[in-house]
């Protein structure tokens, strides 16, 4: 074709036929000023924390340095203690399973302690579930340990039941938050029984009961369990739905009522959690599978300092039940995440 008919036609410049002193400067987009910017004022999502104690001789191990402001001010030693045991009562097998949420680098701190604490004292296998953490983890050389990241965002305390139904890794369970620290090693007394809370509370304490009914309502053969709690004002609550339980026990009120299936695909808030600590209460002492007394440490309330944020580690959680003569396994710590 002419010059003519192309005329009309964008043509890339060639900048090899300009002279090189008066080429115009070419800067790549990841360093032009406004992308710099812009990307220095994005905020930062699920970012990687990498507890201390990673080291690896391996090349592909991270310079720790690098994630300094991101590390724990302490060294982790993964490891079981020498004195570790594995706990075994009235010839069953137990799993410790540790729920975690990570809203913030300072909430890593929690679940480490908490592993930290059972590998003190036990070298049974560990589960990990982790419900919906805004960052992410370097789980580190954790021993004989799972980690299950839930597809049900929210569902919270009812989760390690699911999972525990689903894969059975032993043959009892003991759940714990992971704000929640291993003291010392269970007696014999606190492992008794099918299913032992760790602390109650009073059902006088219940104040939205239409979310219960409504909850016991989507159960199946719930009309008895409905009845129940209208009427009967014996049973207590489960603080965090925390328990020692016996697989036998979520394999009735599954098969019963589709307790954990059913509830698992509903629970989403906190209101919803709340309410099923109420509810694991209720169907238990409905199916008389509890005994009294049903917590191993008692009234939540009776904690020291309950519910107070100011003490946030196991070491002044430690000394708080101490100077109280709080005789407790288990130590709690609230950090109103």
């Amino acid at each position: 074709m002419s010059s003519w008919a192309n005329r009309g036609i964008l043509r890339k410049r060639n900048l090899s036929q300009i002279p090189e002193g008066l080429r115009p400067t070419i800067i790549p987009r990841a360093e032009q000023p406004q992308i710099v910017l812009s990307e220095s004022l994005q905020k930062q999502e699920n970012e990687i924390v990498y507890p201390s104690g990673l080291e690896d001789s391996k090349a592909s191990t991270p310079d720790m340095n690098l994630y300094s402001r991101f590390t724990p001010k302490r060294t982790i030693d993964w490891t079981p203690s020498p004195s570790a045991i594995t706990l075994r009562h009235d010839n069953k097998s137990y799993v410790f399973v540790i729920l975690r949420h990570i809203g913030n680098t300072q909430d890593n701190n929690l679940w480490t302690s908490s592993y930290q604490s059972i590998r003190k004292f036990y070298n049974n296998p560990i589960v990990i579930i982790d419900d919906n953490s805004k960052i992410n983890t370097v789980n580190g050389k954790l021993v004989d340990t799972e980690i299950i990241q839930s597809e049900f965002n929210g569902a919270g305390e009812i989760l390690p039941y699911y999972y525990f139904l689903k894969n059975k890794w032993a043959d009892r369970m003991i759940f714990l938050h992971d704000s929640m620290f291993l003291h010392r090693r269970f007696t014999e007394s606190e492992l008794n029984g099918l299913i032992r809370f760790h602390w109650h509370f009073s059902n006088n304490e219940v104040r939205d009961k239409g979310k219960i009914n409504t909850y016991l309502s989507m159960l199946r053969n719930h009309e008895g369990l409905l009845d129940y709690a209208k009427t009967n004002h014996l049973w207590k609550g489960c603080f965090g739905g925390t328990t020692i339980i016996d697989l036998e026990v979520i394999e009735h009120l599954e098969k019963k009522y589709d307790f954990f299936s059913i509830l698992t695909l509903s629970i989403k808030t906190r209101k919803d959690r709340e309410t099923f600590e109420r509810l694991l209460g209720i169907v238990v002492y409905y199916e008389k599978m509890i005994e009294e007394p049903c917590s191993n440490f008692g009234l939540i309330t009776q904690y020291p300092t309950a519910f107070e944020s100011q003490h946030t580690d196991p070491s002044s959680a430690a000394h708080i039940v101490s100077q109280h003569n709080y005789h407790t396994a288990i130590l709690k710590v609230w950090r109103g995440r």
